[in-house]
């Protein structure tokens, strides 16, 4: 913490990520101040904080004090862009970020996964085929719920760490990790970006720092993706659905194949072995599959592995069969190509409830799915976007049963099973945030099970 002695130090957003870089700024003695944009009255735990925070600035002029520090830790949801922390570092002031600090100070080696759609899943899906190693222990965090921070003082070099990594957290890095996974990318949080060129050009840091020595997958499937390679100088593999690759992981004769740099191909598991539902939960195997033979993963633990993970909770999460209706929770789907992959995961027709906050979204895409004969009903959410996809989906040409301005999840449910019948499908993949109705995804999709919970016992 050497660098961080007798600097005056500012978190610029106090939520999850910069609440816990706090605690462990506290823990090492580490005094700093506390920039919100939301009022004092937002914060009742103020006091739990008193101790070491030197000075709360909070309102509309939080940012108006950055001169007065020496180093300013943003919080992922304030842009690096933005001009009152680009004129503060001109004038002098390090603006950090705190995964650009995990970074610095990692002894572990780090795979970084990122992509549109698909992180948590792939994350997740690598760190349980890789529990019997070949490393010491393996960290789960990032973007997927846990600031790394939490744990950088108990890594030691004979760990990994697994991280996901959103457009946010990658934008000001100047590292990047020792395997870097690119899924999909096509476009999202244009509310944050502006426009889909930064989007990308910010994605594109997990691999744009990269030695001869490290190793970067890329979905081939994927134009944008494969673009990665141009900024990399690592070691590239790829992942595909539909064709074989030169190195990686692939699809072939209805197996998982892994495809070695000597040419030798290895069958890890048949597809229909997977539990994850959807084509696009292939691409995700694939991708974590090649990530675990890129540091060193046998083939015996990735058909284990493969076999016992049974998805994210609130990603196409299979909830309860009520009279012969089956309810799936997809409520982290927050952008309409999430949404669109759900819909393609059913043969099923489907009661779709949907709509949420704004991210900048075109729902055109969106629209097209939901007029296919699938789609027989949609409930849209009362909310920012629920006009705006009600609009579109009209436009696009949909006949089905419509309910707009839903006030509630329980509605919402109500209004889904008065449409289905036996051997339908009740879906919430919203396509859009949660903030307005609900405080998070999680709060979301809870609020969506715990309802049709309630149905099971009636």
């Amino acid at each position: 913490m050497k660098e961080l002695c007798d600097k005056r130090v500012a978190l610029l957003g106090f939520g999850l990520e910069n609440r816990s870089l706090g605690k462990y700024l506290a823990t090492h003695g580490i005094p700093f101040s506390v920039c919100d944009a939301r009022l004092e009255s937002e914060f009742p735990e103020k006091h739990k904080w008193n101790h070491i925070v030197e000075n709360w600035h909070f309102g509309t002029t939080y940012l108006d004090h950055l001169d007065n520090f020496d180093v300013a830790f943003r919080t992922p949801g304030i842009n690096a862009q933005h001009p009152r922390l680009v004129g503060a570092q001109v004038r002098g002031v390090s603006i950090q970020s705190q995964t650009r600090f995990f970074f610095k100070h990692c002894p572990s080696p780090i795979v970084g996964i990122t992509g549109t759609k698909g992180k948590g899943t792939t994350c997740s899906l690598l760190f349980e085929l890789l529990r019997e190693g070949p490393y010491e222990k393996v960290w789960l965090g990032g973007n997927i719920g846990r600031p790394p921070v939490e744990f950088l003082d108990d890594l030691g070099i004979s760990d990994l760490v697994i991280l996901e990594l959103s457009s946010f957290q990658l934008q000001d890095l100047d590292r990047s990790p020792h395997v870097s996974v690119v899924l999909t990318v096509t476009s999202d949080h244009l509310d944050y970006h502006g426009i889909r060129r930064d989007y990308v050009e910010a994605k594109k840091n997990i691999c744009r720092f990269q030695r001869k020595t490290d190793k970067l997958i890329v979905n081939a499937d994927c134009q944008t993706a494969t673009q990665f390679r141009s900024v990399a100088r690592s070691c590239i593999m790829e992942f595909s659905s539909h064709r074989d690759v030169p190195v990686g992981a692939f699809c072939a004769d209805g197996s998982l194949w892994v495809r070695e740099l000597s040419g030798n191909n290895t069958e890890i598991c048949e597809i229909e072995n997977l539990s994850l539902r959807g084509g696009h939960n292939v691409a995700n195997a694939l991708a974590a599959v090649a990530a675990a033979v890129a540091i060193g993963a046998d083939d015996k633990q990735l058909t284990r592995g493969l076999g016992a993970f049974s998805g994210l909770e609130h990603r196409l999460e299979y909830v309860a069969t009520v009279a012969e209706v089956e309810y799936y929770n997809d409520s982290l789907a927050t952008m309409p190509d999430a949404t669109i992959a759900a819909l393609n995961s059913f043969d099923s027709p489907i009661l779709l409830i949907a709509g949420g906050s704004s991210k900048g979204a075109d729902f055109s895409d969106l629209a097209e799915a939901i007029v296919c004969d699938k789609v027989k009903g949609l409930v849209l959410l009362k909310s920012d976007e629920g006009g705006h996809l009600y609009d579109t989906v009209l436009a696009a040409g949909f006949k089905g049963d419509v309910m707009q301005g839903c006030p509630g999840m329980e509605e919402a449910v109500i209004a889904a099973q008065g449409w289905a019948t036996p051997g339908d499908v009740v879906l919430l993949s919203p396509a859009c945030a949660s903030f307005g109705m609900f405080n998070s995804y999680e709060e979301r999709g809870t609020a969506f099970k715990n309802f049709v919970m309630s149905q099971v016992s009636i």
